[in-house]
């Protein structure tokens, strides 16, 4: 497999003018946000989850492989109580901390149509209920992991097992320790070695992460993990931080020769990583990378048919959190040293496109993002683009 990806890898280096042979030219380009970046074009396009007044933002999803025959689409369904306060689209200013569920729906055609619509985890908390991550333990036995939110002091991170492919779920059980957490969706791996990575953050005390209630800084980055299917859960030894407001919403991905490469939100106008090289119990200092970035998270995976690192953000310099547009795409050869063939997912100047999250079926991507106007309050809607793998080497 891995000599297979290899001659994938060498055919589309030597097709003429896909490659940005320079580090030094891909770094600019990364430095800059600019250099004409192309707009790939999907073979398929929607929005697949649609603002209503009665479930006015959609966010924090991704699309589950049940069978090479059936995806499972999962995502945050905010929803009002009552009467909507405004039915004119965008215009409900729905929050992070308004009730939300988790629903799903799927499809049997690879995402082109979506039906089933079910709800998989009420909201039983005082906030809501959001952060979902599905890891495949064997053909059968899922783990499904989400955030409950119940108030400043107490939003803690939960796991319901699968033995059906998704079917249902069993008993709810609490990973962390009582605090305050946050994953984000699409975020946990399996290793090649079987443990379970769940990355996670919180606000720092002196106590431990998650001991204290957010107030705006001081977050810390880290894992839990577990080496038996999710029966019992270790946070990682120490966390990931920097200056400004600190590092949060992590992204991992496992590297060739074993170790662990993370990217970090952060408030210092580029994508940090940080380096693990005993599965997650231990991470370097986060150290800034070429990515320029605002404050808002990446994803990081390896694409199966080539072996290379695909990661997606959105490549703006800004000290804020906004803007959230252009959403960028860029391969790494090397195992995320460095960047090359940018190029734009969606590039709107009037919509944020952020929170992306991507599957890989055969030669396909699935990238699925929430999209808003600008002039929108909180609401959104998500997004599906679906595009050849062969174009992020274009």
């Amino acid at each position: 497999m891995r000599s297979h990806a290899h001659s994938r890898r060498e055919f589309l280096v030597t097709s003429a003018g896909i490659l940005l042979r320079s580090t030094s030219l891909s770094q600019s380009l990364a430095e800059s946000g600019k250099g004409g970046k192309p707009l790939l074009i999907p073979k398929h396009d929607e929005v697949i989850c649609l603002w209503t007044p009665r479930h006015p933002r959609h966010d924090h999803q991704l699309i589950f492989p049940l069978s090479d025959a059936e995806l499972m689409l999962v995502w945050c369904e905010y929803y009002t109580k009552g009467e909507p306060k405004s039915k004119k689209k965008g215009q409900g200013g729905i929050g992070d901390e308004v009730s939300c569920q988790i629903t799903s729906m799927t499809s049997t055609d690879v995402g082109c149509t979506w039906g089933n619509r079910k709800v998989i985890q009420e909201n039983i908390w005082k906030h809501n209920v959001k952060h979902p991550n599905l890891i495949r333990i064997s053909p059968e036995e899922i783990l499904f992991t989400y955030v409950g939110w119940d108030s400043p002091e107490n939003r803690n991170v939960y796991m319901r097992r699968s033995t059906d492919n998704c079917q249902s779920f069993g008993e709810q059980q609490q990973i962390s320790e009582p605090g305050w957490y946050c994953n984000n969706a699409d975020r946990a791996i399996r290793l090649s070695t079987g443990r379970v990575i769940l990355p996670a953050h919180g606000p720092f005390d002196e106590k431990y992460i998650g001991g204290t209630p957010y107030k705006g800084g001081d977050l810390h980055s880290f894992v839990w993990y577990s080496d038996d299917g999710g029966h019992q859960w270790k946070r990682s030894s120490d966390s990931m931080t920097a200056k400004g407001r600190g590092c949060h919403e992590p992204t991992i991905v496992e590297l060739n020769d074993g170790r662990l490469h993370c990217l970090l939100r952060n408030t210092n106008q580029k994508q940090y990583f940080s380096i693990s090289e005993d599965g997650g119990d231990h991470w370097s200092k986060p150290e800034p990378t070429a990515l320029v970035s605002p404050e808002s998270p990446a994803i990081v995976k390896r694409i199966p048919t080539t072996g290379d690192l695909l990661v997606l953000w959105n490549q703006v310099a800004s000290k804020s959190n906004w803007p959230r547009t252009p959403l960028t795409a860029a391969i790494s050869r090397d195992e995320g040293q460095t960047w090359s063939n940018f190029c734009d997912i969606d590039n709107r100047s009037d919509f944020d496109a952020a929170y992306p999250s991507v599957t890989f079926h055969g030669n396909e991507a699935l990238v699925t993002y929430y999209t808003r106007s600008t002039k929108w309050k909180r609401d959104s809607e998500v997004t599906l683009r679906i595009f050849d793998v062969d174009q992020f080497y274009r």
